[in-house]
């Protein structure tokens, strides 16, 4: 049997060896590679003409090409134009200062006894902690502003030293405290935490919210009002804290303590170390009663418990705007600039949400719901930044969904380095790697 297989086997080897078969096979075959290296060349060529015309492009293809769009650029660079011109109390002051003098009316930019406070505590100690550095970038770079600015954040944020901000930002006013160092500059404490009935434990997230009441503590005693910032804002107008905000600092008293936006929105303020003392006292003490979820809640609770007391000694929460106007939170065109016959004095203070189809207004609120794409866009948010020419954003602004799950769920990471695009949420180890709730 094996001699029957192998006889033709080596028949055929001995005609193909004789060239018998081969001559005519040659040219076929080299006429068909040919043909085939031909083809591929061709139809590789067409298919990634069509995919280049046909892929979607990236997110940041997509940011490039909004920052190119003169419409945009109109709109969005922070450059002066007519739409947000210098306050007539800082055009009177400049030149009366040229002249070489000033009155009671026009007196010098409270520089000196001014500050301006961000909170970069919870997420915005760690994932969200690059929002609190572009919030001071702007202040400084796109603002103008050249007073102190500090930072307070936690013990191990993801932020860089004093030393390393201040050489970022080639600006050496700004400073970076740790909650922890309560009290320390100011060398004096409002009240202690002993005077305060717990009536049951406390989150860390309303402890983190009591720096607010306590902002004057961290502040040296030459500061006698601070305008306090959560890090989602941006300034978007080129030296309006300079040409504008500051001329613009609110009036003070008992009967009017703090001033905000609009409603009971806290997510900025300014308060006074004399005239707000008893306020922030008593804002404290509501919020570690426990009995709200939230700063916002306990400061009208304070507010409303006024009603059986005598007018004389009642206080309000004052407007840098006259909220019957309705155009506090708006896309209309008037947000940017002051109307006094409307008792709009301090408008230019106004926390306006950023809408990417309106003119820059001077401070911006940059929230996770601007990030919506029924509103700005991820895309025309992270354009807004590069417009702005800020540089200290390592991310995407808008939080993608594994930021946003860590954040909803109150995971703690010890490390500072981005997360892994392709990330997951570990729900079976939610307790393990969760901060401990008290």
């Amino acid at each position: 049997m094996l001699l029957f297989h192998q006889q033709p086997t080596q028949q055929y080897t001995e005609r193909y060896r004789s060239n018998k078969w081969r001559k005519p096979i040659q040219p076929l075959r080299r006429f068909t590679a040919i043909f085939f290296i031909i083809s591929l060349i061709f139809f590789s060529s067409s298919f990634l003409r069509i995919y280049r015309v046909q892929r979607p492009q990236s997110h940041f293809q997509k940011v490039g090409v909004l920052t190119e769009d003169e419409n945009w650029k109109n709109l969005h660079e922070p450059f002066r134009d007519k739409r947000y011109p210098k306050s007539q109390r800082c055009a009177i002051q400049e030149s009366m200062n040229a002249q070489g003098f000033s009155s009671n009316e026009t007196s010098q930019l409270p520089t000196q006894n001014f500050a301006f406070v961000f909170g970069g505590l919870g997420a915005y100690a760690k994932l969200e902690a690059f929002k609190c550095l572009l919030a001071v970038e702007s202040l400084v770079k796109v603002g103008g502003y050249k007073g102190d600015v500090y930072f307070i954040t936690e013990p191990k944020a993801c932020v860089p030293t004093q030393i390393e901000l201040r050489k970022l930002l080639n600006y050496d006013k700004v400073y970076v405290l740790s909650k922890d160092d309560e009290s320390k500059l100011s060398g004096e404490s409002y009240f202690s935490n002993r005077r305060i009935k717990k009536k049951k434990k406390i989150s860390t997230y309303l402890k983190d919210m009591s720096v607010k009441m306590d902002i004057f503590q961290f502040l040296p005693e030459r500061i006698q009002i601070a305008a306090w910032y959560d890090c989602d804002v941006g300034f978007g107008v080129q030296d309006c804290v300079k040409n504008n905000l500051l001329c613009d600092i609110p009036a003070f008293s008992s009967k009017v303590p703090m001033y905000n936006s609009a409603g009971w929105h806290l997510g900025s303020f300014m308060v006074h170390r004399k005239y707000s003392r008893d306020l922030l006292r008593m804002w404290k003490e509501e919020l570690f009663t426990g009995k709200h979820k939230s700063d916002y809640p306990a400061l009208r609770a304070i507010y409303e418990r006024q009603e059986d007391k005598n007018t004389e000694h009642r206080w309000s929460l004052g407007k840098f705007t006259n909220e019957k106007n309705g155009n506090t939170y708006s896309s209309n065109y008037e947000v940017l600039t002051s109307d006094p016959a409307r008792g709009e004095t301090y408008s230019s203070w106004r926390d306006v949400l950023w809408n990417k189809d309106t003119p820059n207004s001077c401070i911006m609120h940059l929230s996770m719901g601007r990030c919506s794409e029924n509103n700005n866009g991820h895309v025309a948010t992270d354009a807004l930044i590069k417009t702005l020419g800020l540089s200290m954003m390592d991310k995407k602004y808008c939080s993608g969904t594994s930021r946003k799950i860590i954040l909803m769920n109150g995971l703690s990471k010890n490390s500072c380095k981005n997360l892994p695009f392709d990330f997951i949420f570990p729900i079976r180890s939610k307790c393990v790697l969760c901060d401990k709730r008290e």
